[in-house]
């Protein structure tokens, strides 16, 4: 297997094409997160970010080289896709792909279900959250209120209600403001500090990839700010990706002022009809059991995480952590099966903040 590895930075514009072109004939594969502008604006701010060309284009694959140890996937923690784009049923080797990075393992947490180069090796898998806006905002709609009649009509009176109490409610979709820009990402680091979370929002290269897709506003790929507000003070906002049929639910906070009116939900709706007035097939609310996601959603996309690697002692000890996170999942108390993960997440994310 012919493998060249690049730095994004030298992608060429016949390979970035051919890139496309593999998106383009599998939906699977349609994320921002596996275009190949996401992997050159990573690279922008990374310089331990790597693209391996298989076969003289007849796959790609991104990633982040943290150490000699392990790589982690392209635009970990923060990309919600990681994989191979690339020809169905593509042969890849993972040690290649190791040897090709020279690491001695590589941790994907969000492959598209089925690829070749997780094959014997998935250690479990999650799914993302999919609306098929397709038919249009009226079709969606229609299709909502059969299957979440109830939902549909507490939703409509919370915003009867809101409206009513406080005022006209104002949204508007792909918004230059960077005053809600930055206001929505100190709602967003404040709610994780509440909860004891790292404010991953605010470490410096995620912070640069935030302004360099607030700044890049394409339909090929680029960030999508939409908001909602109330007497012209914004009261929800949500902080998309999108390429050309997908848009990808990224950042999503909003005034806490606003809770028993559910504003989030308001607007996740609202952009749902919007993304189908526009051409856009799918509305990805990403992985995480959310309810909001499972009444806004119409199905649901794969996801496997697992460890790419050939001999290594590095691959072997993450084997065995993800062995005994299996085991400990089985257990019939949730809350001590659900540690390992959170455990492990926790570590991932740490590695991929400070490095």
């Amino acid at each position: 297997m012919r493998l060249e590895t690049v730095h994004p930075r030298e992608i060429s514009a016949s390979d970035a094409a051919l890139w496309r072109a593999h998106q383009t004939a599998d939906p699977a594969l349609q994320s921002p997160y596996l275009t190949p502008d996401w992997a050159q604006l990573i690279g922008s701010v990374r310089d331990d970010a790597r693209v391996c060309v298989i076969q003289d284009g007849a796959g790609f694959f991104g990633a982040q080289r943290l150490s000699r140890f392990a790589a982690m996937g392209m635009g970990a923690p923060i990309s919600d896709y990681q994989g191979i784009v690339g020809l169905a049923d593509l042969p890849v080797n993972g040690g290649d792909i190791c040897r090709a990075l020279k690491v001695g393992r590589i941790d994907l947490t969000h492959a598209p279900a089925g690829q070749t180069m997780l094959k014997g090796a998935v250690a479990g898998q999650e799914g993302s959250w999919i609306a098929n806006v397709a038919g249009g905002r009226d079709l969606y709609e229609a299709a909502l209120k059969e299957r979440r009649g109830e939902f549909v009509r507490q939703t409509d009176k919370k915003r009867r209600k809101l409206e009513r109490e406080h005022g006209h409610i104002e949204f508007r979709a792909q918004s230059a403001e960077r005053a809600d820009f930055e206001t929505l990402l100190t709602w967003k680091n404040a709610q994780l500090k509440r909860s004891g979370q790292p404010e991953i929002w605010a470490a410096p290269w995620i912070a640069q990839t935030l302004n360099g897709c607030f700044e890049t506003r394409g339909t090929q790929f680029g960030g999508a700010l939409f908001t909602m507000s109330i007497k012209d003070k914004l009261a929800a906002g949500a902080f998309c990706l999108r390429s050309p049929k997908v848009l990808h639910f990224w950042v999503v906070a909003h005034d806490n002022a606003y809770d028993s009116y559910s504003p989030g939900v308001q607007l996740a709706r609202w952009i749902a009809g919007w993304a189908g007035e526009q051409g856009i097939h799918e509305l990805d609310f990403g992985p995480g059991d959310y309810q909001y996601k499972r009444q806004l959603s119409t199905g649901q996309r794969m996801l496997e995480r697992g460890v790419v690697a050939g001999n290594s002692w590095s691959a072997t000890v993450r084997r065995a952590e993800n062995a005994v996170r299996a085991r400990i999942e089985k257990l019939p108390q949730p809350r001590l099966a659900e540690l390992p993960g959170k455990a492990m997440r926790r570590i991932d994310l740490m590695r991929a903040l400070h490095a």
